[in-house]
């Protein structure tokens, strides 16, 4: 287990630019746990940790996250965003990531609601946000980043065979992920300060631009209770999922899109 003494926190700047300060590791655990690790240090904001396997990755709902060593981008940022942000920074990673990687394939991505990048229908990169707190006025978020970059379909596991995807399997190109997380830090910036700044219309109509499916089409989503169909009818300002359930319109959050309809 690698150590972070307090020491470490000596002469570091208040603020820095993302991706300015990097934590890299050839094998880690988690990108994640190191980076609440740094959070709860008082490590400033735009702090990342990259990572050229992990172990013990994680997606959402306690899934495991496939790193296979040195075939994607695994990385995760210390934020310090607003209490209003909170809802909405998916968002804006999810824009953030389809649009780091566009610049650099040319792919044009989707997303797939709330945290899933794909292309036709495919998993390509998926995002996961957890919030902390290190004090009682202290509160952070860690946003994961993981996105498949020179994967062959041998470097899945069996169980996401016909699943998943790679920038190579889809172009036949290699790609550096230096660059990409270069690129990423680029656009996390930017679409982060927006939402900071309260542009809270401008990052919905983007994001609902990238969504994999259109208003008017149905969906199955399953939440803690049961599995819903409805009518897909827009993403709300708080980032939810709005639904005609046909006797009411519902606003969905802590839910999964299990299938989209006509």
């Amino acid at each position: 287990m690698t150590k972070i003494s307090k020491f470490t926190m000596i002469d570091l700047p208040p603020r820095v630019n993302f991706g300015d300060l990097i934590f890299r590791f050839n094998r880690l655990s988690s990108t994640m746990d190191f980076a609440r690790r740094l959070a709860e240090l008082h490590f400033p904001e735009g702090t990342s940790v990259l990572a050229d396997e992990q172990t013990a990755g994680r997606g959402t709902k306690g899934r495991s996250w496939y790193s296979a060593k040195e075939k994607g981008l695994y990385v995760s940022f210390l934020l310090r965003p607003s209490s209003s942000s909170l809802n909405l920074l998916p968002l804006a990673v999810g824009l953030a990531s389809a649009e780091a990687t566009f610049n650099l394939s040319g792919l044009d991505l989707q997303i797939k609601w709330p945290n899933d990048l794909v292309f036709q229908g495919k998993k390509l990169g998926g995002i996961l946000c957890e919030a902390g707190t290190s004090g009682q006025e202290s509160s952070f978020t860690i946003a994961g980043i993981g996105i498949n970059l020179n994967h062959g379909h041998d470097d899945f596991s069996p169980g996401l065979w016909g699943q998943a995807t790679s920038l190579f399997i889809l172009t036949g190109k290699t790609f550096e992920k230096e660059s990409l997380f270069h690129l990423l830090g680029q656009s996390l910036q930017f679409w982060y300060n927006n939402l900071e700044k309260g542009q809270v219309s401008a990052i919905i109509d983007q994001y609902q631009k990238k969504l994999s499916f259109i208003p008017g089409q149905t969906l199955i989503i399953k939440n803690q209770e049961a599995e819903i169909e409805g009518q897909f009818l827009g993403v709300d300002h708080n980032g939810g999922l709005k639904l005609n359930l046909g006797k009411e319109v519902k606003t969905f959050y802590a839910s999964e899109i299990i299938k989209v309809l006509s």
